[in-house]
């Protein structure tokens, strides 16, 4: 955490003289936890992004006269360019903050944690560090929260304070925002700001605790094997494979005819749904088998597919998804795709990865942890040129062969001081292959194939 009242204890140097310069005030302007500055040698004004959130990778800073950056980082990317972006751009429409909660502020030093982001997930990620803060106990706890993510938001808190901040706005600069906030603090002498991490420990939280519903029983994966539970997220604007030639869909076109371009990309990317739904039925008869995401529900599915996809954000939708989520063995989708939550809560997840976009998906998955084998069997990152056929063959693999994972991987099955008796082991490797049944074929299985 970082102390920000009754001083800003950061310590830096002027990135124009190398003076030692401190900050004194602070600002959290959305997404960006800031503090302002002003070199005591060569009367520099600038303004440092605070080393939360992204700004632990990125704390740029900005000269307040030209908007620039100044400061020394050797990268320019999309969370430093949308710094400059939001200063200079800065607005003064109000922004309105509803305090929820009736713990009277002072008794105790205050730590606030900002979960403000244009990004669902980011801000999700961000939520998710509250578990580490609300167990200090000698704290009151503040969540800034968009109103958005409201249903999620853990019990414990001292308060929350929900902004009326979209995920469109959250990168903005909000000059009413981090005044409003000065004022709510205006009485405390500590506060703090909490130190979260851009993509929370797996470790550090229990998702039940902010969705309120139970994840997938992992315990339970072989016997709901009967019926396998898989979930589809469709995100039509991150759809992985191209569905239209660039002669078609490139550049120039899409700006001539976006309208008719997404009604003719979409169409064909339910073709590829579809196609890819009948062949995951053939391996898998008795699947459960759903499409979710954030859209309308055309065209409409057929009916042995359920459907979660919903247009807008409400919260009982976004409950209902989530509830299908924790019934999942398996969800997948491309990176991107509002996997986080998904992932948090289903058995594992199969991450289709667009483009170049490797190293991303690898520091966004929310594991559940197991064993070093297990886990990494049941969240699988995939290359966007992979066929429906190769993409069926893995997902029936991690559904039926999990089993044999686990006797190869985890305990009990490999320590030498299990107390099981000597056939157990050739029980449980029998009960994993009867599990090849509720699949059409063996097609891939680590065995010789089933006696006729």
């Amino acid at each position: 955490m970082i102390r920000l009242k009754p001083f800003v204890d950061i310590n830096i140097n002027c990135p124009k003289c190398a003076a030692a310069v401190q900050p004194n005030k602070w600002l959290i302007t959305g997404m960006h936890s800031m503090c302002g500055i002003t070199c005591p040698s060569c009367g520099n004004i600038m303004y440092m992004e605070l080393p939360v959130n992204s700004g632990l990778f990125y704390p740029g800073i900005l000269d307040a006269a030209t908007g620039e950056r100044c400061d020394h980082l050797p990268m320019n990317n999309w969370y430093l360019s949308g710094l400059v972006t939001a200063f200079k751009n800065r607005g003064s429409e109000e922004v309105k903050i509803e305090v929820i909660g009736s713990t009277v502020l002072g008794a105790k030093p205050v730590l606030l944690l900002n979960t403000i982001d244009a990004t669902y997930g980011h801000a999700l990620y961000q939520l998710l560090n509250a578990d580490y803060y609300l167990q200090q106990k000698e704290y009151d706890l503040v969540i800034l929260i968009q109103r958005s993510m409201l249903w999620l938001a853990p019990e414990g808190a001292a308060q929350l304070w929900v902004a009326d901040i979209s995920f469109g706005q959250g990168d903005k600069w909000f000059d009413a925002l981090a005044e409003n906030i000065e004022l709510l603090l205006s009485g405390i002498n500590d506060v703090f700001l909490c130190r979260s991490f851009q993509q929370a420990d797996s470790n550090d939280f229990n998702i039940e605790r902010y969705t309120k519903i139970a994840p997938f029983p992992l315990e339970e994966w072989n016997v709901r094997l009967v019926k396998p539970t898989v979930t589809f997220i469709w995100r039509t604007d991150r759809f992985w494979r191209r569905t239209l030639p660039k002669l078609i869909d490139n550049r120039i076109t899409r700006k001539l005819f976006p309208g008719l371009l997404n009604t003719a990309r979409n169409y064909f990317q339910f073709r590829w749904i579809l196609k890819f739904s009948a062949a995951v039925r053939k391996e898998i008869p008795d699947i459960d088998f759903a499409i979710a995401g954030m859209d309308k529900r055309t065209p409409p599915l057929p009916d042995w597919i359920k459907d979660y996809r919903y247009p807008v954000h409400e919260d009982h939708t976004a409950r209902e998804q989530a509830k299908r989520y924790a019934e999942s063995h398996m969800v997948l989708g491309c990176n991107g795709s509002s996997l986080l939550l998904p992932g948090c809560m289903a058995g594992g997840v199969l991450d289709i990865v667009p483009g170049d976009q490797w190293a991303v998906s690898a520091g966004t998955f929310p594991f559940r942890i197991t064993s070093i084998g297990d886990t990494h069997f049941r969240y699988v990152m995939l290359p966007c040129e992979i066929t429906i056929e190769r993409l069926v063959a893995v997902l029936v693999s991690v559904l039926r062969d999990r089993a044999y994972v686990e006797i190869q991987t985890s305990p009990p099955w490999r320590e030498h001081k299990a107390d099981l008796d000597n056939f157990a082991w050739s029980r449980y490797r029998q009960a994993a292959f009867q599990l090849s049944e509720h699949f059409s074929s063996d097609k891939g299985m680590i065995s010789v194939s089933r006696s006729k």
